[in-house]
């Protein structure tokens, strides 16, 4: 009695089986396969879950579950939990790469860690510099800037900053209209016309508009 011909899902599920039973299957004259091709119906889903863990039968080649870039949006979520990102208050252009970039830029306390949380609430080039004791009198202060013109809202941004903020330390956000770079180099013609100039870095943001 030849094979029968089975279901997507069904034969996913026949490949799990002991290799054992599959090489005696042939002489019960295909029992095990024929209720397994019963049993499958309806199972689409695990189907598609099987295909995507499979790099033999995954588009990409690799265990899709686990490639941020190529896992389907429905698991997202779960990836997401898996390597410590919440995934429900990243903006949903962001989620993929925030997910996938989890292991070099999750790392709780560090000013990285800070900076992609931050950068996540903010438009254009999404500019954010972090700062400890800005001010030279708290060294338990960090300090968070980001630009007006691209900061739509500074209480998300904040809270965006605290979620990663280390243990032990108060946290503040400041979003100030300057200094950019270019803003510095076009005011100052080296390093130390600034500290000649400022003694603080809020001086110097202060001095240029």
């Amino acid at each position: 009695m030849p094979a029968p011909t089975l279901h997507p899902a069904a034969e996913q599920a026949y490949r799990l089986l002991p290799d054992y039973m599959q090489a005696a299957d042939p002489d019960t004259d295909w029992t095990l396969a024929r209720f397994t091709g019963a049993a499958a119906v309806g199972l689409e889903r695990p189907n598609e879950f099987l295909t995507l863990v499979d790099p033999d039968t995954s588009v990409t080649g690799t265990c899709e579950l686990v490639n941020a870039a190529a896992v389907p949006r429905a698991y997202l979520a779960w990836l997401g939990w898996l390597v410590g990102v919440d995934t429900s208050v990243i903006p949903d252009a962001d989620v993929r790469d925030a997910v996938g970039n989890a292991a070099a830029s999750q790392r709780r306390g560090s000013s990285a860690a800070i900076i992609d949380a931050v950068q996540r609430t903010l438009t254009g080039s999404r500019y954010v510099r972090v700062y400890s004791n800005v001010s030279g009198v708290d060294p338990y202060l960090i300090t968070v800037l980001t630009l007006v013109a691209e900061t739509p809202d500074t209480v998300a941004s904040l809270a965006a900053a605290w979620t990663e903020k280390p243990a032990g330390v108060d946290l503040e956000l400041t979003a100030v209209t300057g200094p950019t770079w270019a803003d510095a180099t076009s005011t100052y013609s080296d390093w130390d016309a600034v500290t000649t100039a400022k003694s603080t870095w809020n001086d110097l943001i202060a001095a240029i508009p």
